[in-house]
């Protein structure tokens, strides 16, 4: 007895992508036109209404609907991969532009319009299924640039969902141009062209909703580094410290950084001249610890360096470097009879003992504090005793 050939209901799936598709596209627009998401979940909303919508027609068609239905469909297909690629190249790329993009996919729908022949299906298919693969080639790649660029783990998700449907719209597309499609696109079909739709379609179904997933996380990061950060000067807080204190191996120095006659320029000049000295120091340390080195305000006008693998002289030079870079540039908001100034106390080891190197370095800071007092007071009361000749 021959056993019958296993069909696939493709009627159904069809059904599905496009009530998922429709679901997805609302689903993205409505926080876009309240101004809660950006111009991405527009692009990808439209897009996956798009793609709803389409693979609708393929249904109504099949159902004897006028021939015009499908060969709008077709074009519009298209235009729902490009917007479904804007969706994304926006979420990388805020501000960029796509109208180029939108262009050639208009170009790229001339051919089904010009395609009238109802018997002509395979090609259409063929056709089509090549631009899809283009399309989610190029989704993917954006996808995975995101996931290594902004270490965001769920950009490997969305990949995961691009990538597996580009060989697949490629394999469709050949047995497409063979002759191996059917003039009825849903229904009851069996063979591989019909296993490499429903294999597609099951990708199509879960992506939908896949970047809110990675807007998700990218919202968590960016909550993260707010947190870890101080709000004046965007310096690193303590709860940075702690967390980076973990990444840190082998020998280094650490530096404490205190301004001098920080009060005086406050009382005197303001709090908003002060926190401005406190943001010419923050940039100064920082561009220059700026090679592996972190800062972080420790609180009031002090500051922490952390450079891993720096040894004393290195320590030293920077210290220098700091010193001299925050006396040229702080000059533009404290007074010229104001001499503020940073001392600077360092302190070198095994950074597994930093609590140890910072008590050493603080130690430093108020000696180097010190001695500048005294040399401050020494150059006055030797400039009191000098008296103009008469």
């Amino acid at each position: 007895m021959k056993r019958e050939a296993r069909l696939l209901d493709l009627s159904t799936l069809y059904v599905m992508v496009s009530f998922a598709s429709i679901v997805a596209g609302v689903v993205h627009i409505v926080p876009w036109a309240t101004g809660r998401f950006g111009r991405w979940a527009a692009w990808w909303g439209f897009g996956h209404i798009l793609l709803g919508l389409t693979s609708s027609v393929a249904l109504l068609r099949d159902m004897g609907a006028p021939y015009i239905i499908a060969w709008i469909g077709n074009p519009l297909a298209i235009l729902a991969y490009a917007a479904i690629f804007a969706g994304m190249r926006n979420f990388a790329h805020p501000g960029g532009s796509n109208r180029v993009l939108l262009i050639a996919a208009a170009i790229g729908g001339v051919p089904l319009l010009l395609s009238t022949d109802p018997t002509a299906i395979g090609a259409r298919v063929g056709y089509l299924s090549i631009v899809r693969a283009l399309f989610d080639g190029a989704t993917a790649l954006v996808a995975w640039r995101i996931a290594r660029r902004e270490s965001l783990h769920t950009g490997w998700i969305v990949f995961s969902l691009f990538a597996p449907t580009v060989p697949l719209f490629l394999a469709r597309s050949i047995s497409a141009f063979d002759g191996q499609v059917s003039t009825r696109v849903t229904g009851q079909h069996g063979g591989i062209a019909a296993w490499l739709v429903a294999i597609a379609i099951t990708f199509i179904l879960f992506r939908g909703f896949s970047l809110f997933a990675l807007e998700a996380e990218r919202g968590q990061q960016q909550l993260a580094r707010l947190a870890e950060r101080d709000g004046l000067t965007g310096a690193y807080n303590r709860t940075a410290f702690d967390r980076i204190r973990q990444q840190w191996q082998g020998r280094g120095a650490v530096l404490v950084i205190d301004l001098d006659l920080f009060k005086q320029l406050n009382d005197r000049c303001g709090h908003a001249v002060g926190d401005a000295a406190l943001g010419i120091a923050t940039r100064v340390a920082q561009n220059v610890l700026a090679a592996g080195g972190s800062v972080f305000r420790w609180g009031g006008d002090e500051f922490v360096g952390v450079l891993p693998g720096a040894d004393r002289a290195a320590a030293d030079q920077a210290s220098a470097r700091i010193a001299q870079r925050f006396t040229d540039t702080v000059c533009a908001v404290a007074p010229e009879d104001l001499p503020v100034t940073v001392s600077i106390g360092t302190a070198c080891g095994p950074l597994s003992e930093v609590e140890r190197l910072l008590a050493e370095a603080d130690d430093a800071m108020y000696a180097a504090k010190r001695a500048r007092r005294s040399d401050t007071e020494r150059q006055r009361s030797v400039a009191e005793t000098i008296r103009p000749a008469a």
